[in-house]
């Protein structure tokens, strides 16, 4: 199980800034409600999630929401084709902004653990939810730990996915506390 994790309140506004392009909040799949994320994803009509993401029962979200900035221009989160036509897997890469006791220690607890992200593009405040039950979530995989482009301290990451047919949502709960 993760660490204590990193609040959003406490990078937000730091991460707001014109130096990130984006925010990524992970959270262990291990605590997600899959059943009802699969009932919510069902009764969908279209790509939009507008449902808070559903934990298991005792689970708090403040302490299973860990969140990272990224180094600006390092994200890239895909969808590549899948294997049957209608499928499709996501696949994120990233570069995390400098390191500390706490986002390091999840990296290593977290390390080939399925995780859910959600993505929020800071430019707009578009966020974006990686959580189809068909995948279970997503592979947490650091590549380096320690210098990266430009000599500064962070982790370089991917996160990949299996086929699904919706691997990614737009997220906009109407009551999320997301930030």
């Amino acid at each position: 199980m993760p660490v204590k994790n990193i609040k959003k309140s406490d990078v937000v506004a730091k991460a707001k800034s014109a130096k990130f392009s984006y925010i990524i909040t992970l959270i262990a799949a291990a605590v997600i409600d899959w059943k009802a994320v699969s009932a919510i994803v069902s009764a969908l009509d279209g790509a939009k999630l507008t449902s808070k993401i559903p934990f298991l029962e005792g689970v708090t979200e403040e302490d299973e929401m860990h969140v990272i900035e990224c180094k600006a221009g390092t994200v890239v989160p895909v969808i590549n084709p899948g294997e049957a036509p209608m499928d499709g897997n996501a696949q994120i890469t990233g570069i995390v902004e400098g390191l500390d006791e706490k986002t390091l220690d999840w990296a290593y607890s977290m390390q080939g653990e399925e995780v859910v992200a959600i993505v929020e593009r800071c430019s707009d405040g578009k966020k974006f939810a990686f959580l189809n039950p068909c995948t279970g979530g997503l592979t947490f995989q650091y590549q380096s730990i320690g210098a990266q482009d430009g000599g500064n301290a962070g982790i370089n990451f991917q996160l990949t996915g299996s086929d699904c047919p919706k691997p990614m949502l737009v997220y906009e709960p109407a009551t999320a506390s997301q930030g």
